[in-house]
């Protein structure tokens, strides 16, 4: 069995990728047998070492959760032994998942169900393989580090039009700026009865889970107001697939703000 299920975060706006950046040798950072009894330990020690190689914190709870996911799958799933190993190249932190003891049959007992395991690790993750052989199964899961200056949290900045709200953020989306972004959304919302909204993310360099939440909860605060609407734009394609992956209802998207105008009648 094999999946490829690959997604580049790095690229989330224009001129935010990583393809810049000087190849280097693997560096291997963990190496480490898990089993039952021991999935506790090795997200302690995932969440370590991957802060210590230079992940911003809230994507290392997208790393941790997600090889501990993988991790889980060969527990109950698998031969019920793995080992977890991750490797520093070329801006990425790549973690391998392996079960030495499983068979191409075994692996298509590994679930995918939304929110769990083979799911989460193709959504959280940059890239995302699975590989069965006579040697057993690998998953591997890429995890982008920030380029210099790319993790600054984004201040989002307002701006009342007279049929809509233009909300522009310039920098990491992440957990700083989750609260950042809730906060202008609720202001806008308390105002209006009919709040429309744009999310230019076009200048976003970085994200994590918890940023991706923050658009979540935005749409769904637009949507509580009478023939409210929310726009995002500036989007990857890729990313505008991983949005509608994670949330429960599917993102109105366009290339740029001024593209979106036309949705929202003057009053």
């Amino acid at each position: 069995m094999s999946d490829d299920g690959t997604n580049h975060a790095s690229r989330l706006a224009s001129g935010s990728g990583s393809s810049e950046r000087d190849a280097a040798t693997p560096v291997l950072i963990l190496d480490q047998p898990f089993d039952r009894g021991s999935l506790y330990p090795l997200r302690e020690t995932l969440h370590a070492h991957v802060v210590h190689a230079g992940l911003p914190h809230g994507r290392s709870v997208d790393l941790v959760l997600t090889v501990h996911e993988l991790a889980t799958n060969v527990v109950f799933h698998g031969s019920g032994t793995g080992q977890a190993r991750i490797w520093q190249l070329d801006g990425v932190l790549r973690c391998e998942v392996g079960d030495p003891g499983s068979s191409d049959h075994d692996t298509a007992a590994w679930p995918v169900k939304h929110g769990h395991g083979l799911w989460l690790a193709r959504y959280l993750s940059d890239r995302f393989t699975i590989a069965s052989g006579p040697d057993g199964t690998l998953a591997t899961a890429d995890f982008a580090l920030p380029g210099p200056g790319s993790h600054r949290s984004a201040t989002p900045r307002l701006r009342r039009l007279d049929s809509h709200a233009v909300l522009e953020l310039d920098g990491a989306l992440d957990e700083q700026a989750a609260p950042r972004i809730t906060a202008a959304v609720g202001e806008l919302v308390s105002g209006t009865p009919a709040a429309g909204l744009v999310i230019d993310l076009s200048a976003v360099t970085y994200w994590d889970s918890t940023g991706i939440t923050a658009l979540i909860v935005a749409q769904q605060r637009v949507a509580e107001t009478t023939a409210g609407m929310l726009v995002l734009t500036g989007l990857a394609a890729e990313f505008a697939e991983r949005l509608d992956a994670l949330s429960p209802v599917p993102f109105t998207t366009r290339e740029t703000p001024a593209k979106a105008v036309h949705l929202f009648p003057l009053p």
